[in-house]
């Protein structure tokens, strides 16, 4: 479908090509210009796809292509011989140089609607890096895409090494005065594998949030979480999974801890400006414990997503998430004991029957009918957060879109969630909870209701986003006050 859309309109005198993205996720290139240095910049390299969005949906002019996939009418590549007719250089940028020069008015375009991810694996054509090629000097045509991105150029750094570009230096221009460029870091993985983590969904739902408060907000999979563009930004805001993220020495440095207590040290959260945890309790103790401030913030809901639909529930008993490579009891134990479970995640087939496997995926979207439309949901935590009073975030999405649901016992969990979440601490519990009629173990459809309404009001990402801007607005303050004093 996408190289359809490339295809659309192309004809003799025009190049097309999609934004190339980089192995980690961010933009490989918008397409390049000769910069005065041998090797082309590729424009907006090593900056968050998000930047890409400023530019709109139409296509854009471009001095170069930079990346292996594009389309080209055949009697343009017939007419200078293919890629044998290019002079040695980076072949790509090469062979659009070579276009433009023997076809009278030939264009080069960029569709931002399509991304191409072929840039990220190895690609080698006849020619590359040798020297050979001479790229006219078309910086202004990339400082004219780099301002429409929202950047100001103030000047370029030379090349460090002969194979390397120039870069632009780049200031971000405020679209209003109060607006701050954020980067959310989060442990997923880019491209597909990290679409279905739960921390890809958390860190999405809170930049939402930050958006509509008038915020630019990036999300950095793990593997751009040292992106060479991160000096442009105000606020690097890691959401702490299971790996420890060290932010950039610039910006106000902001740690949310979501899960995985066990692994946190007082030097991590000393790398940080503000730090949170998803525990009333950890926060106050470890707070004590390393004479800081951690400050209380618990895990929350998608308002956008989970909310009643006003759908008929069934007798079905539901849990969704991963294997994590462990028997995990809420699900293993009940269908020992006979009591059956649709299971939702990848990873089961070694500890449960395959009849059990309701899909290996669901999408997110479709979770918050899954949730209201089950007689009970099914939730566990990792042993450590358990421990130390982390609750998790499924109890939040599944009482906010109307649903019922057995936990395990964690501190705090009965103050969130009162009446429509029931906690078991042993699988004896669980078992015996499970055999009861839910409609006498839960509350009534007014109760049920009332909590979810108090769930999305409380305990929303726009709740969190509130809290969190305002308590960085007022650290950027003090810290500009303390500048000034000094």
């Amino acid at each position: 479908m996408e190289i359809r859309s490339l295809r659309r309109d192309v004809v003799s005198g025009r190049a097309v090509a999609p934004v190339e993205i980089a192995s980690d996720g961010t933009v490989a290139a918008f397409g390049a210009a000769g910069a005065g240095a041998r090797v082309p910049y590729p424009i907006l390299n090593g900056h968050p796809r998000e930047d890409v969005e400023a530019l709109g949906e139409a296509r854009r002019e471009v001095p170069l292509l930079a990346g292996p996939t594009f389309v080209v009418a055949r009697e343009d590549w017939a007419l200078i011989g293919g890629f044998d007719g290019v002079p040695p250089g980076p072949a790509v940028a090469a062979l659009s140089a070579t276009l433009r020069a023997r076809i009278p008015g030939f264009v080069c375009q960029i569709d931002p609607a399509v991304h191409s991810t072929a840039f990220a694996r190895p690609t080698v054509f006849r020619g590359d890096g040798a020297a050979g090629t001479v790229f006219a000097d078309e910086r202004r045509a990339a400082e004219d895409i780099l301002r429409a991105a929202g950047f100001h150029v103030r000047g370029w750094c030379p090349p460090r090494r002969p194979s390397t570009p120039m870069l632009p230096d780049l200031t971000w221009r405020r679209p209003d005065p109060t607006a701050l460029r954020w980067a959310i870091k989060i442990c997923a993985p880019p491209g597909p594998l990290g679409a279905v983590w739960g921390d890809t969904h958390f860190a999405h739902g809170l930049a939402k949030a930050l958006r509509r408060r008038g915020q630019f907000v990036a999300v950095d999979s793990f593997d751009a979480r040292e992106r060479w563009t991160s000096s442009l930004d105000d606020v690097t805001l890691v959401v702490r999974g299971p790996y420890r993220i060290t932010p950039p020495a610039t910006g106000t440095r902001v740690e949310w801890i979501i899960s995985h207590p066990d692994q946190i040290t007082r030097a991590e959260v000393n790398d940080f400006d503000i730090v949170y945890a998803a525990s009333d309790r950890w926060s106050a103790t470890a707070s004590e414990r390393w004479n800081t401030v951690i400050s209380p913030l618990l895990e929350c809901t998608d308002t956008d997503q989970f909310y009643p639909r006003g759908l008929q529930r069934t007798d079905e008993i539901v849990f969704v998430g991963t294997a994590r490579g462990i028997a995990r009891p809420s699900v293993v134990v009940p269908l020992a004991a006979g009591i059956p479970v649709r299971v939702y995640g990848p990873d089961w087939r070694t500890y449960i029957p395959a009849s059990a496997i309701a899909a290996e995926t669901i999408p997110n979207d479709r979770l918050s009918e899954r949730y209201e439309t089950a007689s009970i949901v099914l939730n566990d935590q990792w042993p450590a957060m358990r421990e130390e009073g982390f609750i998790a975030m499924r109890p939040f999405d599944a009482v906010a879109a109307g649903g019922r649901v057995i936990s395990e016992d964690v501190d705090g969990i009965d103050r969130v969630f009162g009446d429509a979440v029931v906690t078991f601490r042993t699988e004896q519990e669980l078992v015996a909870l499970l055999h009861r009629d839910p409609d006498e173990l839960f509350p009534d459809f007014a109760t049920l209701s009332a909590a979810s309404e108090r769930i999305r009001r409380d305990h929303s990402f726009d709740a969190r986003a509130e809290q969190i801007l305002a308590t960085v607005r007022e650290r950027r303050r003090s810290s500009k006050r303390h500048d000034v004093a000094r």
